[in-house]
């Protein structure tokens, strides 16, 4: 199962730009060779050409005088004339053996004379009738194969690169062929330029196909850090996107939230009140045996929560009503700690201050601020075991800049709640909502600043929340 499924793994994106670039520089491979191959046969083509053209013009010419000769001497069509014509061709170029035929294709002479008399090709015929030569080089050839003459016992007989050309014997005044040759010469000066001119094409195709390598190469790799930059961008974007949406799904259920909110603050203010005062007057005595601590426990958390309460009413009274007014960074940090002096005194956890500088922050945002600290420094507390330490920290930075940090030694977030830090999740302590850092974090957003997680592991957990500007 484990083969099959590695089997159909998709490439990886490197294994796919090597893939392309291969198949683009084998094509390109591929079109190079296809091109030179053809200029290759076309160049060796009009070369045979030029080898049979230059034979075919110095046989009519010899046809030619021969034929004046035997005029002025009154003789016409005299036996052997084609003959003579190739015959004295062939002392100029060189020429191995020869054969004649006359105007209808039938052999005529030969030499040597125990050549072989074969008829002449039908296809090759068509060519000399129209007046073309036709040219031929073999590569590996034997004088026994092109004359049949014996080799004697003590000669060895060497195979070497042979010219074959059929040439028209063509009279002056035109017309019909009045016969044809055929020429075997020595194909070694052929065969050689045939073996440099390849030479020269390979080295030609081999530079193209380098030089074309490299530029399809360069396009390539541009190409693709292109499509990475732009793939990289998207994914960017996309996940932008992704946070964004759950970031206004969020503002959507905490604004609802909010509204309900406030009218349960506001509903909740005076019975908490009322609550609080009529447990202050009730003497524990009166209560039952053993029930002191449980009533004292009831009092305080009857007066944490309208504490609570009191601090979200005058964060919705200033919003509602547009106040005005300035609070230090110093105050904020002390006010703050305030705040959790009894949480933190029920769990045995110390709450450390240090404020370096004063920096002056507008009502609203000191209002959001404090409960953001707050709710950092419950979760702190919650976290430390007792005996241990939870330290708020203000600094005042240059241009107006300030920086919260509450920090903890305790064990550490988990994994799942790092993973999706301040989104909606399902909390780990027994009572919680999971909506605390994500509360947290919008309530940053709407003040102007930024929270963020600074570390958390093992020795303990930092978040800071900063203001660039006051």
């Amino acid at each position: 199962m484990n083969d099959r499924a590695q089997a159909t793994e998709p490439p990886t994106p490197r294994q796919a730009r090597f893939a392309v670039l291969a198949v683009t520089l084998i094509v390109l491979a591929a079109g190079i060779a296809f091109v030179t191959w053809r200029l290759r046969e076309g160049l060796r083509g009009e070369i045979l050409r030029h080898e049979g053209d230059a034979l075919a013009a110095v046989a009519s010419l010899q046809l030619t005088n021969s034929e004046a000769t035997l005029a002025e001497l009154g003789v016409k069509d005299a036996p052997g004339a084609l003959a003579n014509a190739a015959l004295q061709a062939s002392r100029l170029r060189g020429v191995l053996a020869m054969r004649v035929f006359d105007a209808r294709g039938k052999f005529a002479d030969a030499l040597p004379w125990m050549a072989p008399e074969d008829p002449v090709a039908t296809a090759d015929w068509q060519e000399l009738s129209a007046g073309r030569a036709v040219t031929r080089l073999h590569p590996r050839e034997t004088l026994t194969a092109l004359t049949g003459l014996p080799v004697p016992a003590t000669a060895a007989e060497a195979a070497v690169p042979v010219l074959e050309v059929w040439v028209p014997l063509m009279r002056t005044g035109g017309g019909k062929p009045a016969g044809a040759a055929q020429f075997w010469t020595d194909g070694r000066a052929l065969a050689a330029e045939f073996a440099a001119l390849d030479r020269r094409l390979a080295v030609q195709a081999g530079l193209a196909w380098l030089t074309g390598a490299l530029l399809i190469t360069l396009t390539l790799a541009w190409a693709f850090r292109r499509l990475a930059a732009a793939d990289a961008a998207l994914r960017a974007r996309t996940a932008d996107l992704e946070r964004a949406n759950r970031e206004l799904t969020l503002l959507a259920k905490t604004s609802a939230l909010g509204t309900v909110t406030a009218h349960l603050i506001h509903g909740l203010k005076s019975p908490l009140a009322g609550l609080e005062i009529f447990m202050k007057d009730l003497a524990p005595g009166g209560m039952p045996s053993g029930a002191g601590e449980e009533w004292r426990a009831a009092s305080d958390l009857t007066r944490r929560l309208r504490r609570m309460v009191d601090g979200v009413v005058s964060v919705l009274r200033d919003d509602e009503a547009g106040v005005d007014y300035e609070m230090t960074s110093r105050e904020l940090v002390e006010l703050t700690a305030a705040k959790v002096d009894a949480a933190a005194e029920a769990a045995g956890v110390r709450v450390a201050l240090s404020v370096i500088g004063e920096a002056p922050m507008p009502g609203r945002r000191a209002n959001l601020t404090g409960l953001i600290l707050q709710n950092l420094l419950q979760n702190a507390i919650e976290a430390t075991p007792r005996g241990g330490t939870v330290k708020l920290t203000g600094l005042a930075l240059a241009g107006g800049a300030v920086e919260f940090r509450v920090e903890d030694h305790a064990a550490g977030l988990p994994p799942a709640v790092r993973a999706r830090l301040f989104e909606p999740c399902q909390s780990t302590k027994a009572e919680g909502s999971g909506l605390g850092l994500a509360l947290s974090h919008q309530l940053a957003q709407q003040a102007g600043g930024r929270l963020e997680l600074v570390r958390s592991d093992e020795s303990g957990t930092c978040f800071r929340l900063q203001y660039k500007t006051a």
